[in-house]
């Protein structure tokens, strides 16, 4: 699996376009890297 490493400005900037974005389909998939940028594991993420 790839190991993804966020600086804290990156996270931050997840966390705003998670709610933020004008298009839901992206806004997902930010809050999805937020969620990894979290050390939230894979598994734990798609259920």
């Amino acid at each position: 699996m790839i190991n993804l490493e966020f600086t804290e400005e990156e996270k931050n900037s997840l966390y705003y376009e998670r709610f933020h974005h004008p298009h839901p389909r992206v806004q997902l998939k930010m809050e999805v890297l937020w969620l990894k940028s979290q050390k939230i594991p894979h598994k734990k993420i798609c259920q």
